[in-house]
Parts: C-alpha cells; sequence; structure tokens
C-alpha cells in the first residue's frame, strides 16, 4: 500500500482539486470516486430510473463503463463519452446521497474502486477511501473546512452555470448532504484510522498539497 494516497472527506473539502494537484506532483493517477457515483446517476436520470427501482439501479452500476485521464486537465468518460462537466447538476447532487446510502451500490463500488487502484500509483479521494476500501494504505489523509466555507466554494462552482441559485439553498442544501454521510448505515462519513486531518478553510489548493507532501515526504 506505499503507492496509495488516500485522500477522504466531506463535500467541496477540495478532495478533488487537491488530489488532481497532488498526484500530479507525484507522477500518479488520481481517482475521483464521487464522480464514479455521480457517473451511475446521470446514467439513471437519462434512463428515467426511479430511486426506488434498486434492481435497475443495481443493474446501472454493475456495468458502468468509467475512465479517468488526468493529463493537463483531469477528465471523466462514461460509455466512451467526456461527462465531466455534466457530473455537477443540482439533479445529480440530490440524488447521490439516495443512492450512495444503498448498501448494494457500496459493495459493487468497492469492487470498482479495488479495480481502479489494483496497480498502484494512485491518489484516490472520495469518502470512505481510508476506512473502508484501503484501510492499510500508508499515506491517508482527511481534508475538512467549515461548512461555511464549503459552501461558499461550492456556490462559486454552481453561480456560474445558474446565476439564479442562492448561496443560502446552497448551504441547506450542504447540510444535509453532511448529516446524510455522517448518518447513514453503509459505510457513513468518518476520519479514517491513523489518517492525518488537515482544515484548509484558510488555505489555498497549492498550500494544502504542500502540507500534505509534508507528511509523505518526512
Amino acid at each position: 500500500m506505499e503507492e496509495i494516497v488516500t485522500i477522504d472527506g466531506p463535500t467541496s473539502s477540495g478532495k478533488n482539486s487537491v488530489g488532481f494537484l497532488l498526484a500530479q506532483k507525484l507522477g500518479y493517477q488520481y481517482i475521483d470516486t464521487g464522480m464514479i457515483y455521480r457517473a451511475g446517476c446521470l446514467k439513471m436520470i437519462k434512463q428515467n430510473v426511479s430511486p426506488d427501482n434498486l434492481e435497475k439501479i443495481l443493474e446501472i452500476y454493475r456495468n458502468l463503463d468509467v475512465r479517468f485521464e488526468t493529463n493537463d486537465h483531469w477528465k471523466m468518460f462514461l460509455d466512451g463519452e467526456d461527462v465531466t462537466d455534466l457530473l455537477h447538476t443540482p439533479e445529480i447532487s440530490k440524488l447521490v446521497p439516495v443512492v450512495s446510502a444503498i448498501p448494494e451500490v457500496r459493495e459493487i463500488m468497492r469492487g470498482i474502486q479495488k479495480r481502479l487502484g489494483a496497480n498502484g500509483k494512485i491518489v484516490m479521494g472520495g469518502r470512505d477511501i481510508g476506512s473502508e476500501i484501503y484501510p492499510n494504505a500508508k499515506y491517508k489523509f482527511f481534508l475538512t473546512a467549515s461548512t461555511e466555507i464549503r459552501a461558499q466554494r461550492r456556490y462559486k462552482q454552481l453561480v456560474a452555470k445558474d446565476p439564479l441559485i442562492k448561496y443560502e439553498e446552497v448551504l441547506k442544501d450542504m447540510e444535509q448532504r453532511d448529516q446524510q454521510d455522517i448518518t447513514r448505515e453503509a459505510s457513513p462519513l468518518r476520519v479514517p484510522k491513523d489518517a492525518i486531518t488537515i482544515d484548509n478553510s484558510e488555505m489555498s489548493i497549492e498550500q494544502t498539497v504542500e502540507e500534505i507532501l509534508k507528511y509523505i515526504n518526512a
């Protein structure tokens, strides 16, 4: 587990941006597991699958065809199509916590994540990577920030696509998502054992990466 770095944390704690830059500096590949969940939700929406249709949901996740590219920019492909810019719609964001709380979905995802990390030299971000998927990884980190800061980050992302969205709505949605992640029965969000916790409320992406590299290079 020497060549696997896990980064866990709540929504908008910087896992994606930090993980991608860290992977570049290490010469590793970055895998954002949250985007795999979102890819499945995108297929559900495209196929008009109800959150109550467990059989169809499991079929979608069992047959997910996803791959990542981490060259100059991080990209995700679903069924050969670049869906990077399609995965953060409000509709998907509301569906993800519902689907990710399904134990059978998380079990399927466990296999996908293990397969993607089989060759090592990866940075993998998510909510249960250091606690459930790679608990024996040598380098485990947990990123966090205040709820207000994280809501501001997400608001900046969303308002560019939807100028009518309100910060208060984003904050409320984030508080609900945090509660869902912490209290779900299947792999709840928690700080993995032996993980280094970094509060980056007042830190840039670059500063957060440098802080992580201090521990790795030590």
